[in-house]
């Protein structure tokens, strides 16, 4: 009934989706930047800088639109805590391509495109669950799906530092190793999300 009343309510919650649409999107200019050469570095960053622009845009968009609604179908701190590890993914993905542009790195091993796909699983999975948020329900299996994906990020990343510490030389794995946990810490970011989700579950329930 409340929502054939307020149907405004449900603009915080698109425009908290879209949030998270862009997260993958961020992960996918990562990916195109890891696919090309350190000299196409320079014209890539700039489109992740853009990029993560937009996506403060939309954070701030979020809040509006949250701190318009008459209501909303779940309590304004918790839509602002989901919109901020959402913005904090990218932030962290925009950092890893920083570091690319800024080390001149190349030569990936499977495990750092691994661990973008799990980026974007993360994020698209986000974004299809949260226009269902004000229902609360069906909502468990998501948050236990999203706890197992993001232990995998970071056991492929133990993986990828277990092999490339005794075959890189000293200076390229510490340059290395840092835009590694920029993809941990992007991944650690969704899982905040779930974990919020998971916790608002409980709550409201």
């Amino acid at each position: 009934m409340l929502q054939r009343l307020f149907p405004q309510q449900n603009t915080a919650l698109s425009a908290l989706a879209e949030l998270a649409k862009m997260v993958a999107d961020a992960a996918a200019l990562l990916s195109e930047m890891m696919g090309s050469t350190p000299d196409q570095y320079s014209e890539l960053f700039d489109r992740m800088l853009d990029q993560e622009t937009q996506t403060g845009h939309k954070f701030f968009e979020t809040m509006t639109a949250t701190r318009s609604s008459f209501a909303t179908p779940i309590p304004r701190e918790d839509m602002y805590n989901l919109a901020l590890h959402l913005n904090t993914a990218v932030e962290h993905l925009t950092s890893a391509a920083h570091i690319l542009y800024l080390h001149k790195i190349d030569r990936f091993t499977q495990h750092a495109t691994t661990m973008l796909d799990i980026i974007q699983r993360e994020s698209v999975m986000t974004a299809a669950i949260i226009p269902r948020m004000g229902e609360l329900h069906g909502l468990d299996e998501y948050w236990i799906d999203m706890l197992r994906i993001s232990k995998q990020a970071i056991r492929t990343a133990e993986v990828y530092d277990a092999e490339i510490v005794d075959s890189y030389k000293r200076d390229r794995y510490q340059k290395t190793t840092k835009f590694i946990d920029e993809l941990v810490a992007s991944s650690n970011s969704m899982r905040d999300v779930s974990t919020e989700i998971g916790r608002i579950i409980v709550q409201e329930s």
